[in-house]
């Protein structure tokens, strides 16, 4: 359902004989366009923002085209985003044209990181997103509450579960595809008043899948993850919640000469909230968490052994706390204010040659550590009931530490630290006699150089953004639609260079963004909608005087959907623009630019049935007339350089998926 806030529009909520009424009369068409536009279509094909600046959506609803398995993949659906590909899955996210560690990627509030230098495995690699419950997505810098986000915040979070007495309830999904894919998530949540426990498992596979050529594309995969959440709820009030998680798989990389065959992470969380403590103090929320991630790739598992075998071996340990307050000091404020703490440390190894099968046995070298401690404080302040404000401050205070001698040009024990100063202010607005509402906020995100930047050079500045957002959402009777306005200026963006073009191979530039994402949904009736979306932006290096390397091209989609309460189904046509603002040779610590990128355009359908209580059965067609294209975000690793080719998207591509809940 699309979460709108409590000042966004007037939604009458029915008395007791209202209901008793309305129960026994038959719904108005209007009535139902309502509530059609209240509620996602039952096949997801792009998620409407339920604000100019933020998407909320929930992950286990069916969606076109062919439904995630990462988190990554699931991203890309969402406007504003765009995904390097590397192979089948771990494809690195953007939105905005910005991404790494521009963009905040959360699981549970949790920062898990990984361990490849060349980013085979960004944190999105270790989302399964069904194995969450919502999926929230804060565009620019317009909070601090969840650390330093240029492009961006997304948040994977599962929902508290609420009792009234013993319950048993669960949630099964199962998807068969075209190259042999096969997904299973599956579900089981027992508790009652006084606790709970929730299993999740989640397990994903394909075989090499064919362009719309009929080449067969190095990509296969398989994914599996086991979570168990176990809460004490003493009183209503009180929740104390302990999660394990556990994940691994290997996957097939086209872009380079290794495949990924560990992609180990053992996830540990303790969560301790307090609500009603007093008048004004609302809310108290601790979290201590740790992600261990065991990573290794090599040359000779998933592919034909050549003459010179070869194994990588990194790992990655990344612990933190928060400790956040939400505080009421008036009725038309709301305060959210608190510190966090995180420190990450890395480590490498590498054998050739015979010595690859003694790998495990083999101490891998310290490389770096981070540490990074937050201080933040952000007001909420209503103005009346159709006007806000909404402001925040947040203070960083990093320090990076080379453990091995050359890593990014640095001796061993070479230190660098300093400050980050990031905030925003956003005054919001809902007109009396319309259902439109406006923003406009301005926000500054200063962050300090990560681990992939620091390792091509270690002696970097820290990176800023300072952006003005604005927008614009409807939600009337028949039609929703949202326009959202960015326009930024990068001071020290952080550019990475091919090896070889220039002597180090990053620096700092200025650069300019701007660009625009919109929405709609229109009930033609009862049954039938239309909608699309749209996303483009702009980006130039002020410092050389060329367009800033992987930038997106503009995209926009059109759907057509229909839902008689028994029978659904739908069509999907995506539109890529050509992008040909390229800078060859520069770009991301994810990709860089090669060549200019022709435009294309793809089709998708689906239709399914509503079965017995809360189950569905949908089937679709992807790349319906077997289009062969290539997206732009390319080159999954930098030190590749521009040599090789581009890699193609799946061609057409049939499924079947089975989800339901039951009690």
């Amino acid at each position: 359902m699309l979460c709108l806030p409590a000042w966004a529009g007037e939604v009458p909520v029915a008395g007791a004989e209202e209901r008793e009424e309305a129960a026994s009369n038959e719904p108005t068409v209007a009535e139902l366009l309502q509530a059609r536009l209240a509620l996602s279509p039952v096949v997801v094909t792009a998620p409407i923002m339920s604000d100019p600046y933020r998407v909320t959506t929930d992950p286990r609803q069916p969606r076109l085209p062919l439904p995630a398995h990462d988190g990554g993949s699931y991203l890309k659906s969402i406007p504003g985003f765009a995904l390097s590909r590397k192979g089948g899955t771990s494809g690195d996210p953007a939105l905005r044209g910005l991404g790494g560690s521009r963009l905040n990627i959360l699981l549970d509030d949790a920062t898990v990181l990984g361990g490849c230098g060349s980013r085979m495995d960004p944190p999105t690699a270790y989302v399964y997103p069904e194995a969450f419950d919502r999926i929230e997505v804060i565009k620019g810098p317009q909070s601090v509450r969840h650390g330093v986000a240029a492009a961006g915040v997304v948040r994977f979070d599962r929902e508290d579960p609420a009792f009234e007495g013993p319950t048993q309830r669960g949630y099964f999904g199962a998807t068969v595809g075209s190259f042999d894919r096969r997904d299973g998530t599956g579900e089981v949540l027992l508790g009652g008043q006084g606790g709970y426990a929730r299993f999740i498992g989640t397990w994903s596979s394909r075989d090499d899948y064919r362009d719309g050529s009929g080449e067969r594309i190095h990509s296969q995969y398989e994914r599996w993850s086991g979570s168990l959440l176990a809460g004490w709820t003493p009183d209503e009030d009180t929740r104390v919640e302990l999660g394990i998680e556990r994940s691994d798989g290997e996957a097939a990389y086209d872009d380079r000469m290794m495949d990924g065959t560990r992609f180990d992470r053992s996830g540990y969380s303790l969560r301790i909230v307090r609500k009603d403590i007093t008048p004004w103090l609302r809310e108290l929320e601790l979290l201590l968490f740790r992600n261990d991630v065991d990573h290794v790739m090599d040359n000779y598992t998933l592919r034909e052994s050549p003459m010179m075998p070869m194994v990588r071996f990194p790992d990655r340990r990344t612990q933190g706390a928060r400790l956040v307050g939400r505080l009421q000091p008036a009725d038309d404020l709301v305060v959210h204010a608190g510190v966090d703490w995180m420190r990450n440390r890395h480590r490498d190894g590498m054998l050739r040659g015979p010595a690859v099968v003694r790998f495990d046995e083999t101490p891998r070298a310290d490389t770096a550590r981070f540490t990074d401690a937050g201080a933040f404080v952000e007001l909420e302040r209503s103005l009346d009931d159709r006007r806000k404000t909404v402001w925040g401050v947040r203070i960083d205070r990093s320090s990076s530490r080379a453990l091995l001698d050359g890593f990014g040009g640095a001796a061993a024990g070479q230190r660098q630290s300093g400050r980050q100063l990031s905030g925003f202010a956003r005054y919001e607005h809902r007109l009396a006699d319309q259902p439109l509402a406006f923003y406009a906020g301005l926000g500054r995100a200063e962050r300090a150089p990560d681990y992939w930047e620091r390792e091509r050079l270690f002696d970097l500045g820290s990176e800023v953004l300072t952006q003005l957002d604005a927008g614009a959402r409807y939600r009337g009777r028949r039609l929703s639609a949202t326009l959202s306005l960015f326009y930024g200026k990068l001071d020290d963006y952080i550019l990475i260079i091919a090896p070889g073009l220039e002597p180090a191979e990053a620096r700092s530039v200025d650069a300019t963004t701007f660009g625009a994402e919109a929405d709609w949904r229109l009930a033609l009736d009862e049954r039938f909608s239309v909608g699309g979306s749209l996303a483009w932006v702009r980006s130039d290096n002020d410092s050389d005087g060329r367009p800033l390397a992987q930038t997106p091209p503009l995209e926009a989609t059109f759907s057509v959907d229909y839902d008689d309460a028994h029978w659904f189904g739908g069509a999907l046509l995506r539109a890529v623009a050509r992008q040909d603002r390229i800078h060859p040779g520069y770009g991301t610590i994810y990709s860089l630019d090669t060549t200019p990128t022709p435009g294309f355009a793809v089709t998708s359908f689906y239709v399914g049935r509503h079965l017995a209580g809360r189950w569905t059965l949908t089937a679709g067609l992807d790349n319906v007339f077997d289009r062969r294209y290539a997206e732009h975000l390319q080159r999954g690793a930098a030190e590749l350089g521009a040599l090789a080719g581009r890699i193609p998207e799946p061609g057409r591509t049939a499924w079947l998926q089975l989800k339901g809940a039951f009690e």
